[in-house]
């Protein structure tokens, strides 16, 4: 992994801390160790092979990458299935759930009471040209996310079931290192070979020491949680977590955190088999 090797001190502390308590990133546990609506959330869009922060209307264009810090992730699957052909990003699905276990309750007309019996969420449901088989009902992935340079504001950013399989393998590596998706900074950029918007994952840097705890403690915030879909808007509450600091220096957290004097030369951590299992269940494409 780039960089890997170059873990500053703040880090490898953080790393060795882990390892000496067992403790676990509730981050990264809901993609690798883990069993529709909020058109006005702010969130990130990957329309027409950009980048964009889209809040209350107002769309941003950033580029064909950002970098930004992973905060938080759905433990579940979702599941959002198109009645008709798909026609840009305010096309409205016909059944969509947040959790892979039953339609939302705004769905109108369900097309089955729960999702583990759906036939569009029967793999062979669809054919890709290729001759592949799909599903009908298309699995996604909601993350909230801060973007790097301006670390306050949670964004949501869905993630296609064609990106999965390389987030999957992003957090897996980061893990291999002791490392969590909080800690680093990470590009979300597009393979340049797919012939469609194809998300994929780097890790860019470090976030600085300085901020570490707040974004720690925004990974536990409602805002958090309602960018990955765990809770609904009416139940959020969105007040600003109380930080030490107001996260103000944007240019820090931009830029990768220099490198320590003495570089602590951290070994891969071999993932358990019990681990690889739970993760092959969960990305079963």
């Amino acid at each position: 992994m780039n960089n890997v090797m170059n873990v500053p001190d703040h880090i490898a502390d953080r790393i060795r801390q882990r390892q000496e308590t067992g403790k676990k990133s509730a981050v990264a546990g809901a993609i690798v160790g883990s069993g529709g609506e909020g058109a006005s959330l702010p969130r990130i869009s990957i329309r027409s092979s950009r980048y964009r922060l889209i809040e209350s209307g107002v769309e941003t264009v950033v580029g064909t990458s950002l970098d930004v810090v992973i905060v938080g992730a759905n433990p579940r699957v979702s599941k959002v299935f198109y009645g008709s052909a798909y026609d840009g990003e305010n096309t409205a699905p016909s059944c969509f759930s947040n959790d892979g276990i039953k339609p939302h309750a705004s769905v109108e007309n369900p097309v089955c009471a729960s999702c583990a019996g759906c036939p569009n969420n029967e793999l062979g449901s669809k054919i890709l040209p290729s001759g592949s088989k799909s599903k009908l009902c298309s699995d996604q992935r909601h993350l909230a996310v801060v973007a790097a340079a301006d670390p306050h504001k949670v964004y949501s950013l869905t993630i296609p079931v064609s990106a999965m399989r390389g987030l999957r393998e992003y957090f897996k590596e980061l893990g291999n290192y002791g490392l969590t998706p909080e800690e680093v900074i990470t590009e979300l950029g597009f393979d340049d070979e797919a012939s469609y918007p194809k998300i994929v994952f780097k890790h860019k840097g470090y976030v600085p020491e300085g901020k570490l705890d707040d974004l720690e403690k925004l990974t536990e915030h409602d805002s958090v949680k309602l960018a990955t879909r765990q809770i609904e808007l009416n139940s959020a509450s969105l007040a600003a977590p109380s930080t030490s600091n107001k996260l103000e220096a944007k240019q820090e957290v931009a830029e990768e955190a220099p490198a320590p004097k003495t570089k602590p030369k951290l070994e891969p951590v071999k993932a358990s088999d019990d681990l690889a299992d739970s993760i092959a269940s969960l990305f079963d494409e």
